[in-house]
Parts: structure tokens; sequence; C-alpha cells
């Protein structure tokens, strides 16, 4: 597609099997080079009958303002408008570069995708970008900053027993799990205004082997999701202490805790407001809109955006409104795909002095 457009591309994999596609036009050597990130992977399909088309056959809508497929919104449409934009400023004189990283691995690892590009851009290999759009779906809102992920296994220890004796030999590992639970769970009393509050869920429990015994043991996965300021010491503190003040009133409440037991701890990160991305982004949503630009702080998970928030490049996410992502009929707003791309080339023309 890029090559019989003229776009200069390349490709670069470390697994042959997950290639990534770098194109680009205009010349990196002359000033700031945009970077545009979107993947091309998928999570699979578990059910396909209950979808209301085919999941891997593009279908629009009767009333034509949405398209379903597995990946519409999540995200070969931003893909499709990143695309686009390569075309529109092929021709263009340009103060610096504009390009695409169009990668295959973000749903699992990112090993494969985003890293292996950034891999390549230390080696020198490829140009490093000043500025970063991630097309991840946000409702048209500017996506400057991403809740941190970090998890926790807690383990409750009581003591096995017959149930008959519980009361005379037993203690109860899931009662007192869910006194843990109910101290950890609820809203947490901090907030960014780029981002929103912190989160904290308990969303597994292994415990029990059978109706009649009382459980010795009980364990908890704890995800805890964070916001700047928050490290992984503070939030591990704040959780200890919540037990530790159970612990000090219940002499049989005993607990042992493993921090990030995935590893896959990940800070919170941001891009200042006061950054020239953001600033443009802002610009671009004006003069497209006649609104003044929101900050998406609902959702505010992980994207590729962390890995180059990491690599200290300005990073930005914007993307269409869309639905059930990674569930049956899936769906982007189409609407939304020709404002993201008014808003991107504004952007883009602000940042490069495009002419």
């Amino acid at each position: 597609w890029c090559e019989a457009r003229g776009i200069s591309c390349l490709v670069t994999a470390k697994d042959p099997t997950r290639p990534n596609v770098i194109a680009w036009v205009g010349d990196p050597e002359s000033g700031p080079v945009i970077a545009m990130n979107g993947h091309l992977d998928t999570v699979p399909v578990s059910d396909v009958s209950s979808w209301k088309a085919r999941p891997f056959e593009p279908v629009v809508s009767d009333d034509g303002k949405k398209l379903f497929g597995r990946g519409s919104s999540d995200m070969k449409s931003s893909v499709g408008v990143m695309l686009t934009m390569l075309e529109l400023f092929r021709d263009a004189e340009l103060d610096g570069a504009l390009m695409a990283h169009v990668v295959s691995d973000e749903e699992t690892s990112a090993i494969y995708g985003t890293l292996h590009v950034l891999e390549q851009i230390e080696a020198g290999l490829v140009p490093k970008p000043d500025y970063v759009f991630i097309g991840e779906g946000s409702q048209l809102k500017v996506r400057n900053a991403e809740r941190g992920i970090l998890g926790f296994d807690i383990t409750f220890i009581g003591r096995a027993s017959h149930t008959a004796v519980a009361r005379v030999t037993g203690i109860n590992a899931i009662a007192k799990a869910a006194k843990g639970i109910l101290a950890l769970e609820g809203d947490i009393d901090k907030f960014h205004p780029s981002i929103g509050h912190p989160v904290i869920s308990v969303n597994m429990i292994e415990a029990g082997v059978a109706h009649n015994v009382v459980p010795g043991e009980a364990k908890i996965s704890v995800d805890r999701r964070l916001i700047p300021g928050e490290t992984k010491e503070s939030v591990t503190a704040e959780i200890v202490a919540k037990l530790d003040a159970i612990a000090a009133d219940d002499p049989q409440f005993r607990y042992e805790i493993e921090v990030d037991p995935e590893g896959v701890f990940i800070p919170a990160n941001i891009t200042d407001e006061d950054s020239p991305l953001v600033q443009a982004f802002q610009r671009g949503v004006r003069a497209v809109t006649g609104k003044e630009p929101e900050f998406f702080v609902q959702w505010a998970g992980a994207t590729d955006g962390r890995f180059y928030r990491a690599a200290g490049i300005d990073t930005v996410g914007m993307g269409p409104s869309g639905e059930n992502a990674h569930g049956a009929n899936e769906a982007v707003n189409i609407d939304d795909l020709f404002t993201q791309g008014k808003i991107y080339a504004q952007t883009i023309a602000d940042l490069l002095n495009a002419r």
C-alpha cells in the first residue's frame, strides 16, 4: 500500500510471524518527527454465534453510523486514519517528518511490537520521534496520561478443621479474607485531573478443598491502578496498613502478601499539559470541533503510550468512540473516524509547519 503511493516504508520484526511496518513522509533531519502508533493484532473471537455478522468481515450498520468487526474499534480503524495522514501529507512541505509505527503485538506483551520498534530506535535504525500519537479509542478526547498497574497476591492464613468443630479448632480463612476484602475495596480518596481516581479491585479468590472442611488458606488477587505521584512502595504500604489495622483488633487475622507476582508493574505515566504536543492537540480539537477539548479519564488503562513516555517521548492518545472492544459485535463510530482524521491533520500541520 505504501510503496504504491510513494510512501517510504520498511518492515522490521523480532519474530517473522509478527512483522511491524514503519512508514514515513518528509525528512527526519529537517525538524521534529511525529510518529503515529497503532496495532494490528486483536484478541481472539471466543463465540462466533454471538455475533450478528461474521467477525472478520467488515459490516456497516443499516444507518451507516457504525462499522462492525473484530479490530474495528481496537484498533484497525485508527490505523486506517494514520495511513490516510501519510498520504495526505506525502506531497506537503514539512519542517520534519511524519511516521507511522504499525505494530503487531500490543494485546499481549508488546515485546514483538512497540518494544521492538523502540529497540530499533535505540540502535539508530529508525529515527527517534519527538512526539507520538496513540490511536486507541478515547471518544475523541485528549489522553495525556495513563494509570499504572500493580498486582498483589494476598494469602489469608487460617486453620483447617472439620466443620463440626469449626468453632473449637478451626479458623476460617475465607472469613478472614472477607474482612480483608472489605477493608481494601472501595473508593480511594485521591484524584488527578488528567487521569481521575486510583482504582482497586479484588478479581480472583482461591479457597477451600471440600464442603465439610474449614478452609485453612484463602488467596485473593488484587489489581490496583495507580495515578501520578503513587509508587509501588507507597501503594504497598497503604494496603499493608489496612490489613495490619485488622490484625491489631483480631489476633487470628494473619496474612502473607506478594507484591507484583506476575512482574508486570507499570508506573502511572503522563505527558504534561503544557507540552507542545498536548497544546497542539488542544488547538486541533478547537479548530475542528469548535469546542473546548476534554481530557479522557474514564478509562485511563494501559496502552503502548507508556513505553514511549518511558523513553522520554511526549505522547498523546486520541481515537474514535467504539463499543464492545474485545467482545461480540465490536464496532466503531464512523463519523468519529473522519473527525479524528481532521484533528490529526490539524495537529500535524501545526507541529510540522505543513505547507
